[in-house]
Formats: structure tokens, sequence, C-alpha cells
């Protein structure tokens, strides 16, 4: 079990918003202010149990590509492209450079209302992905090496703790630079356990919650 591990990171974070902190599990600090993405290599489908390895629910960028956004693009396009693409979740990249990561939930919640209510904002259609999007230096992170010791069990529990919806996997390459290895989702964790193992399902009044609590 990697209970004791992770408890005293969980009781750190019930005292401070998880999205204004660097939520790094491992212990690995952010030093560089974007990460980059890995080369790819071929994927295989893993079916998810709770006792299975923690990377077995993680979109490897290794093996599947990573699904990007331009800040500048205009949030509602944003929503439609993840609806095409049927993803919640999108890298935000600059050039080469990720520097944060856009949600559904982010577009859907109450973070463009709030930015809405700036002097300089006149309209929705004014405000894009780089206005409310979570940045990187604010992102929930696990190292690699950590999630290859860890269980998906071990994965529930950060995500009960931390009350967010994804996790972003990051390791260093030979130069030092921080390489986004993958992301791990909540909700497709849930998808997988909910009906065999009984996981209760983060429901829309939670997620709402989680929202209205990010970037107070």
């Amino acid at each position: 079990m990697f209970i004791g591990l992770f408890d005293w990171h969980v009781c750190l974070i019930a005292t401070e918003d998880p999205m204004f902190m660097n939520n790094d599990f491992s212990e690995q600090p952010k030093n560089h202010t974007a990460g980059v993405l890995p080369s790819r290599r071929p994927a295989d489908y893993q079916e998810l149990k709770s006792n299975d390895p923690a990377w077995h629910a993680m979109t490897d960028f290794t093996s599947k590509f990573a699904i990007t956004v331009a800040p500048d693009r205009q949030i509602d396009a944003a929503l439609a492209d993840m609806v095409r693409l049927s993803v919640r979740a999108m890298l935000v990249m600059r050039a080469d450079s990720i520097i944060g990561l856009i949600t559904s939930y982010d577009i859907e919640g109450s973070r463009p209302a709030r930015f809405a209510e700036r002097p300089q904002v006149t309209r929705r259609e004014d405000i894009t992905v780089g206005d409310i999007m979570t940045e990187w230096q604010d992102l929930p992170t696990l190292d690699w090496h950590t999630v290859q010791a860890a269980r998906i069990s071990d994965l529930i529990e950060i995500f009960e703790g931390m009350r967010v919806m994804y996790l972003l996997v990051v390791e260093s390459d030979g130069r030092g630079a921080e390489v986004v290895r993958g992301l791990i989702s909540r909700s497709r964790i849930e998808r997988h356990l909910h009906e065999t193992e009984l996981l209760p399902r983060m429901t829309g009044d939670s997620i709402r919650t989680n929202q209205n609590e990010e970037r107070r």
C-alpha cells in the first residue's frame, strides 16, 4: 500500500487550494516554466482493475497522440473540439511547450463567468483558453517513477484527496527538461471500475463544488 507515501500530501492539500500549488506527489519540484512531449511508440490496450499498476490508467503520450490546443483558441471553439475528438481535456501548447491544461469542466463551469467580470472583457466570445486554463505551474503532477511503483487504488486515493479530475505524469529527459509522459483521468478510471468494483462516481454536484473551489 502507498497510503503512508501519500497521506502527508493529502493533509497539506486539505488546507490549500489544490489548483494553486505545485502538487507533485513524488517530491520532484517543477523547476521549469513549461513541459514538452515525448517520442511516440506503438500502443497497448489495457483493461483496468483497482489492483493493476497505476500506469495502466495513464494515457501514455509515447504511444498515443496528445490532444492539444493553442492558448488563443476561443473557449467554446475549444469545447467543440473536445466534443468532436471525444475528450474532456486538452494540453495547452505554445510552440513546442506545454503551458497548461484546459478541461470541459473549466469551460462549462464558473471560470468563464468570473473572467468575464473583468473590465477588459465584454463578451464570452472574447475569452480564450489561455484566460481560464490551469497554468503549468499549478497542475497536480506525479513523477513517472512513482507511477510505475503505484497501483490504480493509490490513484483513487489521490483523486479523492485532491478533488481534481486529472493528474499529469512527468519525467525529466537527459537535458533536464520536464517531459509530460502522460495524463491520468479520474473519469476514465471510474468508467472502468464503478460497475465491477463499486467505485463511487464523482457526481455533477461534486464537480461543481470542485470548480467553485478552483482559483479562489
